[in-house]
């Protein structure tokens, strides 16, 4: 474990292998730790960087920064913090959000981006995690240790990760403010008007039946010329869990690959997700 002190606020990383920096960005209620199954198949090629947001898993905040605004400033200033000019950037579902967002704020800093079951307009999440936006509910929901591990158990599926109970553990951790400001903060934010200004190459990848983000996200991409766009129709929230020699291999493509707007990564299926209401 590796800590570092970021605006006067501790964060918690870890850094596998060696090569090109590739950092991953994980979700709502989640840690650095589900990212692990996939960094072991890129830490074999790149430098992979993990961290958690401030208030989630190991990573403590003193005051209220729990915004997609703030958490892409927190990845500005990972970067500053190791030195890291440019990054090849990684994000599911919030942190998803987070890294596109980024990649639109920081162009420069940022070499391609990927996002993984990510909103782009709060709109798109579940109904439960709408639900949170109120504090009373954040509060019970925080105050339900059972509960949350129960869900976040379904959300993973089928995991083959034998350190499960660790990522569950984690999801423990974040207090009910930070719960409810985060969620507050995605349904607060839309990011359609500037998908037309991204400047870096994307991969948007969706799991088809998606319950936590509408999978119809990917529908917002389809005229943003560097952007390629994969719906895994097999797949739930957490694609590199549920078919993850699918993902893996996607993912190194495009991590490798000249993502020209002409060239199109190999992927396991493609799918067009419904239109969007």
């Amino acid at each position: 474990m590796s800590m570092i002190v970021i605006d006067n606020q501790t964060v918690h990383y870890e850094v596998f292998g060696r090569g090109r920096p590739v950092l991953f960005l994980h979700g709502w209620m989640g840690s650095w730790r589900y990212w692990y199954p996939t960094i072991e198949h890129v830490e074999k090629q790149y430098r992979a960087y993990s961290f958690d947001f401030w208030g989630f898993g190991e990573s403590r905040h003193k005051s209220a920064t729990e915004s997609i605004h703030d958490y892409s400033r927190q990845v500005i200033r990972f970067l500053d913090a190791l030195g890291v000019d440019r990054v090849l950037l990684v994000g599911h579902s919030m942190g998803g959000m987070v890294a596109l967002k980024t990649a639109l704020d920081y162009p420069t800093r940022i070499a391609k981006v990927v996002t993984v079951g990510a909103p782009i307009t709060g709109a798109s999440l579940s109904w439960f995690l709408k639900l949170t936006y109120y504090q009373p509910i954040a509060n019970v929901f925080a105050s339900a240790p059972w509960l949350r591990r129960f869900l976040f158990r379904h959300f993973l599926g089928e995991t083959s990760d034998p350190a499960v109970h660790e990522i569950l553990d984690d999801s423990l951790k974040s207090s009910a403010s930070t719960l409810q400001r985060s969620i507050a903060s995605m349904l607060h934010t839309d990011l359609r008007p500037e998908l037309s200004l991204l400047s870096v190459p994307a991969l948007i990848v969706h799991g088809g039946r998606d319950e936590i983000v509408h999978p119809n996200q990917a529908d917002l991409f389809h005229h943003v010329p560097l952007a390629q766009v994969v719906v895994m129709p097999k797949s739930r929230h957490f694609p590199f869990l549920d078919e993850p020699e699918q993902f893996n291999m996607l993912l190194l493509t495009f991590l490798a690959h000249d993502s020209s707007p002409q060239h199109t990564p190999i992927s396991p299926r493609l799918m067009h997700p419904s239109p969007l209401p």
